[in-house]
C-alpha cells in the first residue's frame, strides 16, 4: 500500500524569503532586493557551488495580464578549481528579464514566459536566481591567469601534475613496439 508522507516545514521554510506573494500587489513597480549567501547553496543543495557572495535586485512591474521582472545579480561564487582543486571565486554579472503570465489552463511552460496558475500565490525568486547562476559556470573551473597570462594555481599541485605526466610519457612497453616491423 502506497502511503503520503506530509513534506517537512522546516526545509520549505529555509528559503521562504525568496518569495515573492503576486496575488495582492498593487499594479505598478514593485522593487526586492535580495543576499545569497553560503546558506542559500546549501539549503538549494547546490554541491557544485562551496558558496557565495551576490545582491539580487529584482524589479517586479505589474500589469493585468502579465508581469515583468528585470532582475539583476552581482557578486562571487565560490568554485573548485578542476586542474588544482582549491577554491577560487568567480564573478558573477546577470542582468535579465523574465515574464510572467497568468493562465488558467495548463500550458507548457517555456523559458521565455513563466504562466502561473490561479492557484499560484508565489513566485519563487530562488529558483530563477540559481538557474542563471548554474548557467555562467563555465565547464572547465580553473583559476583565472594573472595580468601577466600566468596561472594562479597552487604551485605545488602544478608541480605534481607536471611529474606526473613525464612518468606517464615514459612507458618502456610502447617504446619497443615502435621498433616492430612488419613484411609488405
Amino acid at each position: 500500500m502506497f502511503t503520503f508522507a506530509a513534506p517537512k516545514f522546516e526545509t520549505m521554510d529555509k528559503l521562504i524569503e525568496y518569495q515573492i506573494p503576486h496575488k495582492g500587489l498593487s499594479l505598478g513597480q514593485h522593487e526586492y532586493n535580495f543576499h545569497v549567501n553560503d546558506k542559500f547553496f546549501v539549503d538549494k543543495q547546490i554541491h557544485t557551488i562551496d558558496g557565495g557572495n551576490l545582491k539580487v535586485s529584482f524589479v517586479l512591474d505589474k500589469q493585468i495580464r502579465f508581469m515583468q521582472a528585470d532582475i539583476i545579480i552581482n557578486g562571487t561564487i565560490k568554485l573548485v578549481c578542476d586542474r588544482c582543486l582549491d577554491s577560487f571565486d568567480f564573478k558573477i554579472d546577470i542582468t535579465y528579464n523574465q515574464i510572467f503570465k497568468y493562465s488558467n489552463s495548463p500550458v507548457d511552460q517555456n523559458d521565455d514566459i513563466i504562466y502561473l496558475g490561479d492557484d499560484i500565490y508565489n513566485i519563487d525568486v530562488s529558483k530563477l536566481i540559481i538557474d542563471n547562476i548554474l548557467l555562467q559556470i563555465p565547464i572547465k573551473k580553473v583559476h583565472p591567469d594573472d595580468k601577466n597570462g600566468n596561472s594562479t594555481c597552487k604551485k605545488e599541485q602544478l608541480e605534481l601534475i607536471k611529474e606526473y605526466e613525464k612518468k606517464e610519457q615514459a612507458d618502456p612497453r610502447w617504446e619497443a613496439l615502435k621498433n616492430i616491423k612488419f613484411e609488405d
